[in-house]
């Protein structure tokens, strides 16, 4: 057995039963995108269709900095408990729900125990899994995308259309207590990290204030009037100030070292989820494409995002990390431009397919090699808080992406509906370029 690969002794624990989780997580994921269109249908949701993902993403902040906080300063053992406890219920809650709004209940408690045992993974990963070895296991973890990214959206259109949506939900529920199990050994071995700071006050009040204004954005993001616009005008005010207080300083300047790096990740995450949300139903609308089919985009983008983590965890020590977050920001914001004018052209669908997973493949380099960078870029007591930061950034991103996505698409779907998806994806090509720049200044002057 080999002494630096995923399964060397004191390493497998951590391997098996991260990725066993990650599988689980990333089935829900692709799962709720592909059927998204199906239950809102079923449940007159449209009006809320952007809270469904928005609610995720809004919790998944309290989870993520609380999260952060609680590895930290006691161990990630409880977080990853906690989290995935959180998630459990937050599939049944939506499984059975009745009515749109309940739905989205049960999704915002998913973001909460998401929030909470993705950041907690990270910690168990920088406490257990030697340096020379983390690319490699990162690597694992984007692999165990792959049989989620087949078998999701076939799966997901099956029950769709031979079941109902419901079993989506609280079908894996046994599957993620399950995981908890699996992972027991290596959780058993975690510490909390010494020097570990106490949560202020302060920063919790932002993070509400940061959640609350990213709900109510998603909320209203849709709505066609002044008085929407103008208080999403407001509530991204209060987003901004939020970042400057949750985020590393320089996050928002760009500074150079770690503020760029969390920039970076955050810009990614935005860009490709304010694409995503919607192309499942781009091409069921445009193209005609049922449930399965519909499901196929994320399939193909979870496998070429695999193959991106492979390809940067194969790559040695000496291997320019910095560089390579910059080729894949940069690789992905140039195809999803050749995507945008695609769709704009009237496209098939098969090429948004094929587009969008070569693009996917760019995201696949440079996600691991941000968590990476930030890991060799942090001391043992900031490990936590620096990991919640990459995912803060993310979902703050996210939810100003989905934000003015939801804007163009509530606008112009009703009477263009093709100009709305192209729309949604000129956004995310704006939110990506803004990657490239950030993942140009994520080396460290000293660097």
């Amino acid at each position: 057995m080999r002494e630096d690969g995923v399964l060397a002794p004191g390493v497998a624990s951590v391997s098996i039963g991260s990725a066993v989780l990650i599988s689980l997580l990333a089935l829900e994921y692709i799962a709720v995108a592909a059927a998204m269109p199906t239950v809102a249908a079923d449940l007159d949701g449209y009006d809320l269709y952007n809270l469904a993902f928005g609610a995720t993403v809004a919790t998944s902040l309290v989870g993520t900095v609380l999260g952060g906080w609680w590895s930290d300063r006691s161990g990630p053992r409880a977080v990853v408990v906690a989290g995935a406890g959180a998630f459990a219920v937050g599939l049944l809650v939506a499984g059975f729900a009745g009515d749109f709004r309940v739905f989205c209940v049960g999704r915002a408690i998913q973001g909460l125990g998401s929030g909470l045992a993705n950041v907690a993974l990270y910690v168990v990963i920088a406490q257990l899994v030697p340096d020379r070895i983390r690319p490699r296991v990162f690597s694992l973890l984007a692999a165990a995308w792959v049989v989620p990214g087949l078998v999701g959206p076939l799966l997901t259109g099956l029950i769709v259309e031979r079941l109902t949506w419901h079993w989506i939900f609280y079908g894996v529920t046994p599957f993620v207590l399950l995981a908890v199990l699996l992972m027991a050994p290596a959780l058993a071995r975690t510490r909390p990290a010494g020097g570990a700071r106490t949560l202020p006050t302060s920063l919790l009040a932002w993070t509400v204030a940061a959640a609350a204004a990213v709900g109510i954005l998603n909320l209203v993001g849709a709505r066609v009037s002044p008085t929407a616009w103008a208080l999403g005008a407001g509530l991204l005010v209060v987003l901004v100030a939020a970042a400057r207080h949750l985020l590393p300083g320089g996050t928002l300047r760009l500074g150079r070292g770690l503020p760029s790096v969390v920039a970076t990740r955050g810009a990614l995450g935005g860009s490709f989820i304010a694409a995503e949300a919607y192309l499942p139903l781009m091409l069921r609308d445009e193209h005609g494409y049922g449930p399965a089919q519909a499901g196929a985009i994320l399939a193909v983008a979870a496998m070429t995002w695999t193959v991106g983590s492979t390809l940067q965890g194969r790559l040695g020590p000496t291997a320019d990390r910095y560089r390579l977050i910059t080729a894949g920001a940069a690789w992905f914001t140039t195809l999803m431009v050749v995507l945008a004018a695609g769709v704009a052209l009237g496209g098939p669908g098969w090429f948004a397919v094929a587009c969008y997973g070569l693009a996917i493949a760019g995201v696949g380099l440079a996600y691991p090699t941000t968590t990476l960078v930030t890991m060799r870029l942090s001391t043992e007591a900031e490990v936590g808080r620096n990991s919640s930061a990459l995912q803060l950034a993310e979902a703050l991103a996210s939810a100003v992406g989905l934000a003015f996505s939801g804007v163009v698409f509530g606008t112009l779907y009703a009477t263009h509906q093709r100009a709305a998806f192209v729309g949604t994806l000129v956004v995310s090509c704006v939110v990506g370029a803004l990657s490239v720049v950030a993942a140009v200044r994520a080396r460290p002057a000293a660097a």
